[in-house]
């Protein structure tokens, strides 16, 4: 018995060994090779590439089969099947004709609107100047401060956009024209991503019912249902989410659109693209659109720059109590400070979309958080709320009590 144990022990020790050894290896080429390794990691990540798109495009567009499916086909035929692969073939040519759409006419018109604006930019500046100076008749101070700064603002922005601006649209118009070639390999990922994501999205159930497969064949039931709940609640606040503030910021945009074509505005293309893509941002997203397209509108009409100011301040009323809650549908729980620093910090690191995505995933990281203090509260019978904390002075440590302050 104790030759055994002896022998037990001699291959543990040889197995430590092993690993020490293994580790040891690979942390040396983890630091000497790791221009090969990433290469590596590179290659993998590209051999995955169109699945990695084909499961976005699937978690996207399944809302859209979702509703077509419930409001349409599940009307039409008993078989969930049939209506499944009907509403798959809807959403397929919705969403081919929105990409014919946005690369036949609207990319072009918008990159139009780019160039036309900044030609037009110093006639603007011109006509925006005598309006002020003529506001300004009686008020000789405040036309002596105009005219000293009205040329170097002029300057700046002009320039900002000849050098800035413009030369990166008309690069882009430059590869959209002869970068074909180029971007083989881009068009077929995606273009095989789109075939995945129909493929994800025919036989979803299958995917998921899977997935729940191999997480409790590898994990412990316990382990395995707070995976569940974990994949759920990220579904719930990420998922819908997301694709809430896609269809809120396309709707908003659109009417936006429709509203400055109706009364003759400028730029009604571009600045519906600017006032859509913002709204995406929450909370401050409406107003980092508004302040932009109400100036180039200003340039052009004070007065319909005025109108257009009202236009979006009742529009975003009723984002905020009709279009919005319907279409997101869910709340993220965080105070406005939470948000705040999260639209900062995460747009900092990633730019735009990490000011889009940046409060859903922070929600996440709150939430998980959150739960794990509440369990750990529980478990020591205390309080979970954290008002319930505010004229907290100590934890009586035999009664588990609160003492309160004087």
């Amino acid at each position: 018995m104790k030759e055994k144990i002896k022998e037990n022990k001699i291959y543990q020790c040889a197995f430590a060994a092993f690993i020490v050894i293994a580790a040891s290896i690979l942390f040396y080429f983890m630091i000497f090779r790791i221009k090969e390794i990433l290469g590596i990691c590179g290659w993998i990540i590209s051999l995955f590439t169109p699945f990695i798109i084909g499961f976005v495009f699937a978690y996207l567009l399944n809302p859209v089969v979702k509703f077509f499916k419930t409001n349409i086909f599940d009307k039409v035929t008993k078989k969930s099947k049939s209506a499944t692969n009907l509403s798959i073939l809807l959403t397929t040519i919705v969403f081919l004709g929105l990409i014919v759409l946005l690369f036949s006419f609207i990319l072009p018109e918008l990159l139009k609107s780019i160039e036309t604006l900044a030609v037009n930019m110093p006639s603007y500046f011109e006509s925006a100047k005598k309006y002020l100076l003529d506001a300004l008749s009686s008020r000789e101070e405040l036309r002596t401060i105009v005219l000293n700064n009205y040329d170097a603002i002029n300057e700046y922005i002009t320039n900002f956009f000849n050098n800035k601006i413009l030369p990166n649209v008309e690069e882009l118009l430059v590869k959209l024209s002869d970068g074909v070639l180029g971007a083989v390999k881009v068009v077929f990922n995606i273009l095989m991503g789109f075939v995945i994501s129909i493929y994800y999205l025919s036989d979803k159930e299958h995917f998921v019912a899977g997935i729940k497969k191999i997480t409790y064949s590898l994990f412990s039931v316990k382990t395995a249902n707070n995976l569940m709940d974990n994949a759920r609640h990220t579904n719930n606040i990420f998922g819908n989410f997301l694709v809430g503030k896609l269809l809120d910021g396309f709707t908003i945009g659109f009417i936006t659109f429709i509203f400055l074509t109706i009364f003759g505005y400028p730029y009604s293309l571009l600045i519906g693209v600017i006032i859509g893509i913002t709204n995406m941002i929450p909370y401050f997203g409406p107003y980092i659109g508004t302040i932009p397209s109400a100036l180039i509108i200003l340039m052009y009409n004070p007065t319909k720059a005025f109108i257009f100011i009202l236009f979006i301040i009742a529009l975003q009323q009723v984002d905020s109590y009709v279009i919005e809650p319907r279409l997101c549908g869910v709340k993220t729980g965080l105070k406005s400070f939470w948000v705040l620093a999260s639209i900062l910090f995460f747009g900092n690191v990633f730019g735009i979309v990490g000011m889009i995505l940046g409060v859903p995933v922070f929600a996440l990281i709150y939430g998980y958080l959150d739960n794990k203090i509440v369990n750990r509260l529980e478990s020591k019978k205390l309080p979970t709320k954290a008002d319930d904390y505010a004229d907290l002075e100590r934890i009586n440590t035999k009664t588990n009590k609160k003492v309160v302050k004087n």
